[in-house]
């Protein structure tokens, strides 16, 4: 142990070396972390709170409108040994505001849904339905609930009639079977009806089949009922989970990825440092006897010993991160797909894992082949050698030209898909920090032969051109850092734009009319009286019936949307090919569905949905950037209407009397309100993106600092020899904060190409394969301008509070 005890004792001389090596990992993988704990919690609280309501069941059948409950009695007088469960669901809120799930089932058999009561059916509790208002809680929610069997809550419901107050009881508890049970009030079905307002109706009907079940099924539901567009959809959690939030997480996990590159460069910068002033001390190792492998046994086992200890610390850290943008990723998510009663974080193993295997790996393949090269050489070379990391120029041009040669490769071929785009926006990055040093020292010769002016700026050019070498990895850090925040910010900012005259076009009516969202959250449906009632009001000048339904087109989920081809909203359809549908069999495809997967005008795409099956030619494309599946527009035939739009010359006057004749019945929404709802959402979206890209930007903030810092302690020396010269502390201490300062700009100015041609790679490469949407190239100079701004102060603050330390 001797040999690790003389190679720690350098960190106790010199500790900025140990904070520089510890705080880019921990920073690093403490982002990891997080955000593979909320990405890994959204979709689980999602699973989890989908699976509270489909238990082990693959179909339902759940039209718009609900269903009659004597239809469910037929079925299952028809067929006894049918696996069926009858549902109504109602969204809940108690007197905190916290969201809950109201179950209503048929408690004493409950079929696909008997996983929610253990695997042993002795475990399924005794119902005593003895109480109107009585509802049951899994044992373990109502302990963390502090719920007490016989004690009444409190609850609003949002209904069609405008909020009610509910009070329910607690008649019992459950032990949860193989489901998670969290805020799920479960009660049976002929007591949730009345208090749901519901009376003789069904929300849903869910069924645990096999394929051929299912076919048979459907066939007996057609020739039973064929004047009711009753069509069995399959169910999968696990499926709608991989669709939630694509755009958010991807921009997530890139961040992730991007800060844990920044903090692995921060300790490659640290250990090349501490490669330089240990070179005495390995060759006393070497001369005394040890082997140069065994000398790098012992290095790895220190680096090991740091690795560790910065990946756990990272490991807290991001958990506790992960906890405080909890609850901003479960408002962003509930704003798109509607409320989740789970807003819980949840460790997962995987991902811890994951964290620390990159924080170890990922430091010992940044040092291990300096430190091998660097031992390769004879006692003599080592101690007479410069304590000056070594630069191999050479290596670094040609790794980046190769680099440069695999993103071209993959942007030249569209079936590399996804993963080539993200390799193209990395490599991009890469590459360019790579090219930096090269930039910097031909930038900075050029201002050595031009630069007059005071002995302090001149010196300070000089010096910096001087050290470049070992402050060279940490402003790739920092120009990876501003690079990847322009792009993500000219990015987010073209696609709001976009999306800003997207809703431009589209918003066309006056008033828009929808009923309030039903079941789980889904959109609501307008009666045939409220129909006719808003139609046949004299103000009404046209109007636009609407829906939007799932449907799959080659096992890829999608949207079935219709409407009324009406001439006022053509206008908001501008088609990017194509004409509009004249026949029945004909429709409009979105952007998303053509670039995503590949559907041309022309081409016949069987669709199936709640409607059944059906074959339509697609005659056009329009752009949308409601749905990242992509969707199909049909001229509105027959079935439940979701929304309106209203045409009128006096819209003011036609809301005043729609809302005196309804009251909280319907949404009246005009189209500023609209417009200002989805902008005010698509912010809210992107709100934990921005927060950890200041914290990306914090971390090679300080590894600037740091570097400065160990900097100023290897020119302690020269810094000393000036002084003698009669150059003052203050001086000195302005020589390094000009330094800081002209660095910290210089890597900014060089950024701003690197940030807006990764713009471009995210705008033309990444979200046409993401996404499947196109978006109008924003320049935004905001975010140009506060990184010019930004990093010089950033630069000379960091490194005055080193020249404090040091001089």
């Amino acid at each position: 142990m001797l040999p690790l005890k003389a190679l720690l004792r350098l960190y106790r001389s010199h500790p900025w070396l140990l904070l520089m090596s510890l705080a880019g990992l921990v920073l690093g993988v403490s982002l990891v972390v997080a955000i593979e704990l909320l990405n890994h919690s959204a979709r689980t609280n999602f699973v989890a709170a989908r699976s509270q309501l489909a238990g082990e069941a693959n179909y339902r059948l759940a039209p718009a409108g609900g269903l009659d409950e004597q239809l469910y009695v037929q079925l299952v007088a028809s067929q006894p040994a049918l696996d069926a469960m009858p549902q109504i669901h109602g969204w809940l809120k108690d007197e905190e505001g916290r969201s809950f799930q109201l179950l209503g089932m048929d408690l004493f058999n409950p079929g696909p849904l008997r996983q929610l009561f253990g695997a042993q059916p002795a475990s399924e509790p005794d119902f005593s339905l003895n109480r109107a208002d009585s509802i049951w809680l899994a044992a373990p929610e109502a302990d963390r609930l502090g719920w007490q069997a016989g004690q009444s809550r409190r609850f609003v419901l949002g209904g069609s009639d405008g909020a009610r107050t509910l009070t329910l009881t607690l008649a019992g508890t459950f032990e949860p079977g193989a489901v998670p049970m969290e805020r799920l009030l479960v009660t049976d079905i002929g007591l949730a009806q009345p208090l749901l307002g519901k009376a003789g109706r069904l929300d849903r009907i869910i069924f645990k089949l096999s394929d051929a079940e299912a076919r048979t099924l459907q066939a007996t539901l057609q020739t039973r009922y064929p004047n009711q567009p009753l069509w069995l959809e399959p169910i999968s959690p696990a499926l709608d989970a991989s669709q939630l939030g694509d755009a958010l997480a991807l921009n997530l996990t890139a961040l992730s990825l991007l800060a844990m590159a920044v903090g692995l460069f921060l300790v490659f910068n640290a250990q090349r440092f501490v490669q330089s002033v240990r070179r005495p001390q390995l060759a006393q190792l070497i001369i005394l006897g040890m082997g140069p492998s065994r000398v790098l046994r012992w290095l790895i086992l220190e680096l090991l010993i740091l690795a560790t200890l910065g990946t756990l610390l990272g490991v807290l850290l991001g958990s506790l991160l992960a906890l405080a943008l909890m609850g901003q990723l479960t408002q962003a998510l509930a704003d798109l797909y509607g409320p989740n009663p789970i807003d819980l974080l949840r460790l997962s193993p995987v991902s811890l894992l994951k964290a620390l295997l990159i924080g170890l790996l990922g430091t010992l393949a940044a040092n291990l082949p300096g430190w091998w090269q660097l031992l390769r050489q004879s006692p003599l070379e080592l101690r007479a050698g410069s304590s000056r990391p070594p630069a191999h120029p050479w290596r670094r041009r040609v790794l980046a030209i190769a680099i440069l040669l695999l993103c071209a490769l993959c942007l030249w071929l569209p079936q590399t898909g996804l993963s080539g785009a993200l390799f193209i926006a990395g490599g991009w990055l890469l590459a360019m920090a790579l090219w930096l040093p090269d930039a910097l020292r031909g930038l900075l010769g050029w201002l050595r032969r031009r630069t007059g002016g005071p002995l302090t700026a001149r010196l300070g050019v000089a010096e910096t051109l001087y050290h470049l070498d070992r402050t060279a990895i940490a402003v790739m850090a920092l120009q990876l850092a501003i690079a990847a925040a322009i792009g993500i910010g000219v990015m987010v900012s073209s696609f709001r734009s976009s999306v800003e005259i997207w809703l431009g076009q589209r918003l066309a009516a006056d008033l828009y009319v929808t009923a309030p969202k039903g079941v789980a959250g889904n959109k609501g449906t307008l009666s045939d009286t409220t129909l006719k009632t808003l139609l046949a009001n004299p103000l009404v000048s046209a109007a636009s019936r609407r829906s939007v339904h799932p449907a799959s087109w080659q096992g890829h989920p999608i949207e079935w949307a219709q409407m009324d081809f009406i001439p006022q909203l053509k206008a908001a359809y501008p088609l990017l090919a194509g004409r509009w549908p004249t026949r029945p069999d004909e429709v409009l495809a979105s952007e998303p569905l053509t670039v995503r997967l590949g559907v041309k005008v022309g081409q016949t795409l069987a669709i199936s949905g709640e409607q059944g099956p059906r074959q339509f030619t697609v005659t056009g494309v329009y752009q949308d950037y409601g749905s990242d599946k992509g969707q199909i527009l049909h001229a509105f035939e027959a079935g439940a209407v979701q929304s309106l739009a209203l045409f009128s010359d006096d819209p003011e006057q036609l809301t005043d009397r729609l809302r005196e004749r309804f009251g909280e019945q319907l949404n009246l929404l005009s189209a500023p309100a609209i417009h200002s709802a989805a902008l005010k959402v698509f912010d809210q979206t992107f709100v934990v993106t921005e927060l950890l890209k200041l914290l990306i930007l914090g971390i090679a903030f300080v590894g600037i600092g740091s570097a400065f810092m160990v900097l100023g302690l290897a020119r302690r020396g020269e810094l000393q020899s000036l002084q003698s010269l009669g150059l003052s502390p203050h001086h000195c201490r302005q020589l390094l904060v000009w330094q800081g300062a002209g660095l910290g700009l210089l890597t900014a100015l060089l950024a701003l190409p690197v940030g807006y041609g990764l713009a471009w790679v995210l705008i033309e490469v990444v979200n046409p394969r993401a996404f499947g949407w196109r978006l109008a190239f924003e320049a935004a100079p905001l975010h140009a301008v506060t990184a010019l701004l930004l990093a010089p102060v950033c630069g000379a603050l960091a490194s005055w509070y080193a020249a404090r330390r040091v001089v």
